[in-house]
């Protein structure tokens, strides 16, 4: 029994490291999952925000190379255009309007697909109403437990992938051909 624990503990703290997070401030597993949920809420976060600003950009035909849209703030149709149409879209909204725009290789949608799904996962897995989460206690991401090492650093790479993919569609020479 205290060998598992031992390997639980060590698999914590190397989650703990993989995220960033300092292993001294973790306590127990309930730490390792708000770990997890941060990480996850973070990747999410990023590629929804790329998405948004393949849209913007493509809507307001805004060069990348322009700091945070500062002149299109001050007009009420970009106000009007973020605030109530693009934080309206949720992640799979954005996909489907990026794809619209030009096409997103079936990998990387797929990938983003999950990342929406791992993140609902971990935001319905706190209360344990998730029906997905409920029988097995788990968080999962194509089949596999998102709360394991391994399983966290797949989690990390794919999203890294969408992202390099997103990123060099947006800002490099990706752009030119939509």
């Amino acid at each position: 029994m205290a060998k598992i624990s031992l390997n639980l503990a060590d698999e914590a703290v190397a989650i703990a490291q993989l995220v960033g997070v300092n292993v001294d401030e973790i306590k127990d597993k309930g730490d390792v999952r708000l770990v997890l949920a941060a990480e996850v809420a973070s990747q999410y976060a990023l590629i929804d925000e790329i998405l948004a600003e393949i849209i913007v950009r493509y809507f307001f035909d805004i060069e990348p190379d322009v700091l945070h849209f500062e002149k299109a703030w001050k007009t009420e149709k970009f106000k009007i255009f973020v605030h109530h149409i693009l934080d309206e879209m949720v992640l799979p909204k954005k996909l489907s309007l990026v794809r619209a725009i030009g096409p997103v290789p079936n990998e990387v949608s797929s990938i983003i697909d999950r990342i929406n799904a791992v993140r609902s996962g971990i935001a319905h897995s706190f209360s344990e109403n998730s029906k997905e989460n409920r029988a097995t206690g788990k968080v999962l991401d194509a089949g596999a437990d998102i709360q394991s090492l391994d399983e966290l650093r797949q989690f990390k790479d794919d999203a890294d992938t969408a992202y390099r993919y997103l990123h060099e569609r947006l800002y490099g020479s990706a752009r030119r051909a939509h």
